[in-house]
């Protein structure tokens, strides 16, 4: 699924929209302050935990979003050494 960001204040031509395809999928995660991350990844993969958002939203600038929320699948699990 993509995500879609409706913005404060937005028209639906102002929505963000991240649309799955091309060998990519998107993901959101609320921060705890209230802003709002976007990331991508390749599909099939995860995200590394380093990984940066390709997007951050302020919380004055959006009040919905739908589509797939980041877990914790989504997250790479660190390496251990030496095996």
């Amino acid at each position: 699924m993509s995500v879609l960001v409706k913005f404060i204040g937005g028209t639906p031509e102002e929505d963000g929209r991240y649309e799955d395809g091309e060998g990519r999928e998107y993901r959101y995660a609320p921060q705890e302050n209230g802003a709002l991350a976007i990331y991508e990844k390749e599909t099939g993969e995860s995200i590394p935990p380093e990984e940066q958002p390709i997007a951050i939203y302020g919380p004055a600038a959006w009040f919905s979003v739908s589509g797939d929320k980041l877990t914790r699948s989504d997250r790479r699990a660190g390496r251990v050494s030496g095996y």
